[in-house]
């Protein structure tokens, strides 16, 4: 908890938003959560696996020191999680590029994290989206804010949709 922020609830307070956002675009999602349960690693990925979701969006926020700042995009390496004309690689581009545009935040890189079981265990192109840095109080005091958190969501729904034309072409 950081300025009395869980990030468990500021993740899915964006989720929500991002969810919201897909349906009225007519994309059919699935969350992994929609209220303040406990999903495992594991379950989450074979959540998406199990109903043949084209794409994977785990949000999240960071932590680090107090001089942190920004947005990053993580990604499995795996060239095999690919979908129609998209890699998991390029998603993670995407995303990126999405949230510095829309966030104004620092670039913090696309990263490979070949290790956590989100992206390892997932069948098609996933990405964990660190959309900022808890640790940082003027990032902090910006995600605490509603239009912050909308503009986050509409950043990933747009990274969304522009993946989903790339796959498709």
């Amino acid at each position: 908890m950081y300025g009395g922020v869980k990030e468990k609830d500021l993740n899915l307070d964006i989720a929500k938003r991002l969810n919201a956002l897909l349906k009225a675009e007519g994309i059919k999602t699935y969350m992994t959560r929609e209220n303040d349960a406990t999903v495992s690693l594991y379950a989450r990925s074979a959540l998406a696996n199990n109903v043949g979701a084209d794409l994977l969006v785990s949000v999240h926020n960071n932590a680090g020191n107090s001089k942190t700042s920004g947005s990053m995009t993580l990604y499995h390496p795996d060239s095999s999680k690919k979908k129609g004309n998209l890699t998991a690689y390029e998603f993670a581009q995407i995303v990126q590029k999405n949230l510095n545009k829309t966030l104004k935040s620092k670039d913090m890189g696309v990263i490979q994290r070949p290790n956590l079981a989100v992206l390892r265990t997932s069948n098609m192109p996933a990405v964990i989206a660190e959309i900022g840095y808890m640790t940082n109080s003027s990032e902090l005091a910006k995600l605490k804010t509603d239009s912050y958190k909308q503009q986050a969501a509409e950043a990933l729904r747009n990274a969304v949709l522009e993946s989903l034309e790339k796959m498709y072409k």
